[in-house]
């Protein structure tokens, strides 16, 4: 009798745990957004015929290949982590609507001044190319934004749970250092103030659901 009780309890248990797991891998990676054109085309296109920083080109690309465009993102890792270097774009008024801090990943010997780009799990460090906006939440974060790699340098960026989410450090940052001190904030996600994360999100909510925004990550 006890054994039989024990059995049953055991399989109760192994049901929930599977459950529960099953249920994060679909926080994560359900599509609550227009489904992805990953094709070879498309890649091959944006590299050789798209200047990342000409808005109209980026416009066009965008209502050639399915991807939202009005909105569009670029993280400029060439500039120091001291200075703004997150920027949202209107793509229709061709102007920037918002910029923010952003740290780095810690990994791979990342200082202050050099981060050191990886598209390895368990790297820690941040990736560079073009990336889509996912989603928002993660199984382990609420207040953020999921992002899926488009490119070969970061094409491992949905399995290593990269995100764009805030952190204190970038939100109290006043800009009076040429860097933002390195720390824990970043396994490789884009770390941005609390406000800029805010209005991305309700950016996001309102016009990312049925296009993707993309978003492109350079040095």
């Amino acid at each position: 009798m006890i054994k039989k009780i024990f059995r049953w309890f055991f399989i109760l248990l192994l049901t929930a745990a599977l459950a529960t797991g099953g249920f994060v891998w679909w926080i994560y990676h359900s599509p609550d957004t227009a489904p992805l054109p990953q094709s070879t085309k498309a890649r091959i296109f944006w590299h050789n015929n798209v200047n990342p920083w000409n808005l109209r080109q980026v416009q066009n690309y965008c209502k050639t290949f399915g991807y939202n465009d009005t909105y569009y993102i670029i993280c400029d890792f060439g500039m120091p982590s001291g200075k703004k270097r997150f920027y949202l774009y209107n793509l229709n008024s061709r102007r920037r609507i918002m910029s923010s801090y952003c740290m780095h990943g810690n990994g791979g010997g990342s200082t202050d001044e050099k981060p050191v780009f990886s598209n390895k799990p368990g790297s820690n460090c941040s990736s560079v190319g073009l990336f889509a906006l996912k989603g928002i939440g993660s199984y382990s974060m609420k207040s953020c934004i999921r992002v899926t790699g488009l490119d070969r340098t970061n094409s491992m960026a949905r399995t290593r749970g990269l995100l764009i989410h805030s952190s204190r450090k970038t939100t109290c940052f006043d800009g009076g250092q040429k860097y933002i001190p390195l720390g824990d904030e970043s396994h490789g996600c884009f770390t941005i103030s609390a406000g800029s994360l805010a209005q991305l999100m309700a950016i996001y909510s309102l016009h990312g659901k049925k296009k993707r925004i993309l978003m492109w990550a350079c040095t």
